[in-house]
């Protein structure tokens, strides 16, 4: 009996609870390069030194996560059994107790009833305690899911315009842009490359025509500016060597020239500067800054000359690309135009040089 009771009583000590579940397992992220979406278009300086119109491309991402199945078996207490436990070896105590306080404990029915009673009811107040646990069965495997996820960056693209207008610190600058986004006009035409140093970061509004007209603004960092300047000068066209001065050169700038030309498809202001250098010694970094009030086309320009030897003399032309609104502006009409004059070592003459006159169309350049 006691064995019968054992039994049934462990055997109903439990309950068994089955679900099947799923599990996330390896997640893979794929970026979708074949469906780009640009944003605002900006302007960039490249390591070469030049501005690039570009629009950043974000690209949808997603997940793919990989899945198993399988079974999960929870083997948990019966507490029905337990109470009932309980309440059998409750009474079994009690009526065992009655027995041994009977005056013959051994004849006593409810000594045997006491006894059989705990002895069966401790199997079912113990069992549903002993043996619980979780257990995973693995099933078979499950095909993956892709879950899309945040854009993310994946790279850029040239922004597609035939000509910039640009407005940096109430400077106009205006020149072509090509297939890859770079601007014709070089940020050194209003940054001396020879002194950039502590450069202001330039806020930049822009108007980029082409197959549509777009206005985008941006901003360029002025210690990249800085940095970028060696690389410039080290590209030029003129001499930027700059030696240690032995002998004062004596610098005698001529009059300054200024004319309307053709340029390319659009128009440009030609300046021209002569200039002689009359010694002994040789000038280093020569360079001139112009000044032209009321003009943002032509204000704020630098017109680089580089080493002038002693008894050389030189003719450089600045040419500027302008927009058609400023060539109707400035045609025939009369410029004030101021040249200051610097080299590497402050020889140059303190006095500017000075335009006053129309804009004149030449026809011949």
């Amino acid at each position: 009996m006691s064995r019968l009771a054992l039994v049934l009583g462990l055997a109903s000590c439990h309950l068994v609870e089955r679900s099947e579940i799923v599990r996330p397992g390896r997640s893979d992220r794929t970026v979708l390069r074949d469906q780009p979406v640009a944003k605002r278009a900006t302007v960039q300086l490249t390591e070469l030194g030049q501005l690039r119109f570009v629009e950043p491309l974000v690209c949808p991402t997603e997940n793919l996560v990989q899945q198993s199945a399988g079974t999960e078996i929870i083997t948990k207490p019966n507490l029905a059994t337990f109470v009932v436990g309980i309440v059998a070896t409750s009474i079994g105590a009690i009526s065992l107790i009655r027995g041994v306080s009977d005056s013959d404990p051994g004849s006593s029915p409810f000594t045997y009833a006491g006894l059989a009673l705990v002895v069966a009811g401790a199997p079912f107040a113990t069992g549903p305690w002993i043996g619980n646990r979780t257990e995973t069965v693995e099933g078979p495997p499950r095909p993956a899911i892709r879950l899309s996820a945040q854009h993310e960056p994946c790279g850029e693209r040239a922004v597609t315009a035939k000509t910039a207008t640009l407005r940096v610190r109430g400077i106009e600058v205006h020149g072509a842009v090509d297939r890859e986004g770079v601007f014709a006009v070089s940020p050194y035409a209003i940054v001396d490359a020879f002194e950039a140093v502590n450069v202001p970061a330039w806020e930049i509004a822009a108007t980029l025509d082409g197959d549509r007209t777009r206005q985008l603004a941006a901003m360029i960092d002025g210690g990249s500016l800085a940095i970028r300047a060696k690389g410039f000068l080290a590209a030029a066209s003129f001499d930027t060597r700059i030696e240690p001065m032995r002998l004062v050169p004596d610098l005698v700038p001529g009059a300054v020239r200024v004319g309307m030309i053709a340029a390319g498809d659009g128009t440009a202001i030609r300046i021209v500067l002569p200039i002689k250098n009359d010694g002994p010694g040789p000038t280093w970094a020569l360079r001139g800054h112009l000044t032209a009030p009321g003009n943002p086309t032509i204000d704020g320009r630098v017109l680089y000359i580089g080493a002038i030897a002693k008894g050389e003399s030189r003719e450089t032309a600045l040419v500027i690309p302008i927009s058609p609104d400023a060539a109707g502006t400035l045609r025939n009409a009369t410029l004030d135009l101021f040249v200051e004059l610097r080299d590497a070592h402050g020889t140059a003459p303190a006095t500017p040089v000075r335009f006053h006159g129309p804009v004149i169309v030449d026809p011949t350049r």
